[in-house]
């Protein structure tokens, strides 16, 4: 019998259905207040430039704007968790507050993954022709205009070096140039003990806390009391 590849990748665990989106404190917003905002405008806004160009963009002095991304994680979500708090050498601390939409709906809404390219000392033929590129569009001075500022954004380095060590493929990064506006149906995630402040601006969408194993997660979105759920 011929199985289909829907129904084979369906029973890999390695590979998840969901794409998260995780948020972070900053100066003026918790993390807790950036997810609330995100419910009540249901829009991700795309705050930070990311991306092979920007830091060519801004030794140019010119703007990365148009570099503007959400990111988003392929990590299932039973895992999410071991993306959020202090990880070594990450600049960017998230916590337990995101939003949670299928593969599908973020690929209808521009959502790609992202192309990591080894920087490794050695390995620079994909990244000299790339920058070549990129240097090319700046020098135009219209640097958004060109093709390449459609791509820059979906590719970001790894590798590590004498004086380097930038090794996050390992978080399954998906970008959506600028904002994204979210579909009507998508799983909110927070810790179970901001439910009732979260709840008032979910509308009705599930929760969870992806401090949860999976059990939990299944046995909380089965709508079975939190004590009736667990092996003892």
């Amino acid at each position: 019998m011929t199985r289909s590849i829907e129904d084979l990748l369906a029973r890999r665990s390695d590979l998840s259905t969901f794409l998260v989106h995780l948020t972070r404190s900053r100066e003026e917003i918790t993390a807790k207040d950036a997810l609330i905002s995100i419910l009540k405008s249901r829009t991700i806004k795309a705050i930070s430039p990311l991306g092979q160009a920007v830091s060519r963009l801004a030794q140019a002095n010119q703007s990365a704007d148009s570099q503007k991304c959400v990111c988003l994680t392929e990590t299932p979500i039973e895992h999410v968790s071991l993306l959020t708090g202090n990880i070594d050498n990450r600049n960017c601390q998230f916590d337990r507050y995101g939003v949670a939409l299928t593969k599908k709906q973020a690929r209808r809404l521009g959502a790609n993954p992202v192309w990591y390219v080894d920087i490794t000392p050695g390995h620079n033929w994909l990244t000299v022709p790339l920058n070549s590129l990129i240097d090319k569009a700046i020098a135009t001075g219209a640097f958004a205009g060109e093709s390449i500022a459609q791509i820059a954004p979906f590719i970001e380095q790894m590798g590590s070096g004498p004086a380097y060590r930038k090794e996050f493929w390992w978080e399954r990064e998906w970008r959506v140039a600028g904002s994204l506006s979210l579909p009507k149906h998508f799983m909110v995630l927070c810790p179970e003990g901001d439910f009732p402040d979260v709840e008032a601006v979910a509308s009705g969408l599930p929760l969870i806390d992806p401090a949860w194993s999976l059990e939990q997660i299944i046995g909380h979105l089965g709508k079975f009391a939190a004590s009736d759920i667990g092996p003892l």
